[in-house]
């Protein structure tokens, strides 16, 4: 409590003989509502022994913080030396946030009545601190960001000793009390581990905010509460799984064998992932063989490299996490069967070369078969029949030899010297529905022109070797000014002309076959044919397509038996549909010019006054030069166009 006071003057100027007289308290406060409440006291002394009043009308005035409190007229009796308490009261003061409060305090007397020794006018002022209540204690943390299965401290500096503390998380929505930090410190503290069953809900980020509650207690009385946040992350090894890569070959064949196999195999992923902690899986990527599959299940096209391939997975989950996986697959090499060398020759019954009259066949081949460690199952097959035959003869099969080559004597089986036969040479693997053949004509004895049995090739003096696109010369090649050598047969040789006994060299022999192309078709030729193959694939140059739509007519002046016409180069014209009018009779029956229509329908006549420019000049007996216009209203179209048949027009322009 506080006592405040001031003099209160008289009407002869004295001020020492009265007193004005405050009294302050504070008489309680509320922790929970942060306030005071402040008692106060207000009165009158007199100072001597012989100044007293009575039933004066005196008016006290109470200012509490700021705010008047009493406002009030009292008469008082005050004897000499007496003091008289004239008003009291309480008032409730607001304290500061943190609790503390100091108060201004004031009283003022005013009396109106001037009489001889009688008080006037005083007043006295002050302040007063009030206790500081305690607060709610604010809470800090050690950690702002933190993984699961870290643990974070809670701690704050309280008010009070007394107070004890409660401690709440809220995550995820839902608030939960985590402690209790007991009463008798100041600097309240707790430790909680963060439960990493937390990251499963937050499946879709790496982080969430979790908020920490610090509840003051005073007694059982909540003082407040104050939190503070701190951010939650997915631990960095939380990341998608990828378990058991299974990969199995869909060619059947290959999986028989027990072998992934080159331009054969197919292979077929399937790759088990699950999220984490949550996390659901949103991609699966694979990388193989220089290709990217995406998916849990995926067949790769055949593969077409052999050895020890290597693929690499990549899931990516909910969170944005990945995981990786790599693994290998061993391609064994594979190539199809090879069929090379292949030759028929007619020979004598010891086996020489005899194309004159050997009716004894040697054969040469080479057979080459990928072995797939003994495990691919194959047959090279050879048979023979006369041209034109349905049915073939076997001559010899091997079967499981993967490298043969050799001159097979045949026997005795071009029995006629003027028969064509035809020798069939087959290669199969386990990887072939069929053989694959290849058939070597063999022609009778002599022949001046012999052409191959595919049609590709052409051997003058001799049998064909049906090499395609090739033409053999058995002999020498004579021209007026040159003589081609047989050397120009080995493409691997220098070529030589002979000119008049003087050797010509020609170290390229497509540039000859090449001049003699230019010279059978020059620039400007034109080439007709059933099918859209440009000719420069075979002839060489540059050709266009051109005239399409159109026929070909030859430049100059032609005559069709009545009318001549004529063509310039390159001019074209014509149509597909003409747009006329056509008329069969045109007459005057004496008051009308009339004009039959072609469709018999009724004429169009116009009477002898009309003139219509442009029109015919026609003589009648009635007047000379009347002009008629001839309109119809159904005009017809009429097709131009010739039976045809549609080809390809190819012009060489380069």
């Amino acid at each position: 409590m506080a006592q405040f006071s001031g003099s209160i003057g008289i009407s002869t100027g004295q001020t020492d003989k009265y007193s004005l007289l405050l009294d302050v308290s504070e008489k309680s406060y509320s922790i929970g509502n942060n306030t005071s409440q402040v008692e106060w006291w207000v009165g009158i002394r007199s100072n001597t022994a012989y100044h007293n009043h009575y039933g004066l009308s005196e008016t006290y005035v109470v200012n509490i913080n700021g705010t008047v409190v009493h406002n009030a007229v009292h008469t008082p009796t005050v004897n000499s030396g007496a003091t008289v308490w004239v008003a009291s009261g309480t008032t409730t003061v607001s304290h500061n946030a943190d609790g503390s409060k100091s108060i201004s305090v004031s009283a003022s007397f005013n009396n109106a009545d001037r009489g001889t020794y009688l008080p006037t006018t005083g007043s006295c002022s002050g302040s007063l601190k009030l206790t500081t209540i305690p607060r709610a204690t604010t809470p800090s943390i050690d950690k702002p960001s933190l993984d699961c299965g870290s643990a974070i401290k809670i701690s704050g500096t309280s008010a009070s000793s007394n107070f004890s503390h409660k401690v709440y998380v809220t995550w995820n929505g839902t608030k939960t009390q985590i402690g209790t930090i007991a009463s008798g410190t100041t600097t309240p503290s707790f430790s909680y581990t963060i439960p990493t069953a937390w990251e499963k809900n937050i499946p879709d980020s790496t982080s969430g905010i979790a908020t920490f509650t610090l509840e003051t207690i005073s007694g059982s009385t909540s003082v407040g509460s104050k939190t503070v946040n701190a951010t939650i992350k997915v631990r960095s090894g939380v990341v998608p799984s990828i378990g058991t890569v299974s990969i199995s070959d869909t060619n059947s064949i290959c999986a028989g064998i027990g072998q992934y196999v080159q331009s054969q195999s197919k292979l077929k992923f399937s790759i088990a992932t699950s999220g984490n902690q949550g996390s659901t899986i949103t991609s699966v990527s694979t990388k193989f063989n220089n290709q990217t599959y995406s998916g849990s299940t995926f067949t790769t096209q055949a593969i077409q490299d052999s050895g020890t391939l290597t693929y690499t997975i990549t899931v990516t989950d909910s969170r944005g996490r990945t995981a990786t996986k790599s693994g290998s697959v061993t391609v064994t090499a594979y190539s199809p069967p090879s069929l090379t060398n292949v030759s028929a020759k007619r020979a004598n019954s010891s086996y020489a070369i005899d194309e004159s009259s050997g009716t004894y066949a040697l054969l040469h081949f080479k057979v080459g078969f990928t072995s797939l460690s003994n495990k691919n199952v194959t047959s090279f097959y050879i048979q023979y029949r006369a041209s034109g035959a349905t049915s073939w003869t076997k001559i010899n099969s091997w079967a499981n030899n993967y490298t043969l080559e050799q001159d097979y004597k045949a026997g005795n089986l071009f029995t006629s010297t003027t028969t064509t036969y035809e020798i069939a040479f087959g290669v199969k693997d386990k990887f072939m529905s069929d053989y694959s053949w290849q058939i070597v004509t063999v022609t009778p004895t002599y022949a001046l022109i012999n052409f191959g049995k595919d049609g590709k090739s052409l051997t003058f003096f001799g049998q064909d070797g049906n090499n395609a696109n090739r033409l053999t010369v058995n002999g020498d090649l004579v021209s007026n000014k040159y003589k081609f050598s047989s050397v120009i047969e080995n493409t691997s040789s220098t070529h030589v002309l002979v000119e008049n006994g003087n050797e010509i060299q020609y170290r390229d022999w497509n540039k000859l076959v090449n001049s003699i192309k230019s010279a059978m078709y020059p620039v400007g030729s034109v080439y007709i044919t059933y099918n859209n193959v440009n000719p420069g694939t075979f002839l060489g140059g540059t050709w266009e397509r051109f005239g399409q739509g159109r026929t070909l007519v030859g430049e100059g002046t032609g005559n069709d038996g009545s009318t001549s016409m004529s063509f310039t180069p390159n001019s074209t014209d014509g149509k597909y549909k003409n747009t006329h009018y056509h008329v069969t009779s045109f007459g005057w029956d004496g008051d009308y010019f009339y004009a039959g229509r072609p469709d018999g329908a009724a004429n169009n006549a116009y009477d002898r006054t009309s003139v219509i420019p442009n029109g015919y000049g026609i003589q009648t007996s009635s007047f000379i030069s009347r002009q008629v216009r001839l309109n119809w209203t159904d005009n017809r179209t009429i097709s131009s166009v010739q039976p045809y048949i549609v080809v390809f027009f190819w012009r060489r322009t380069a």
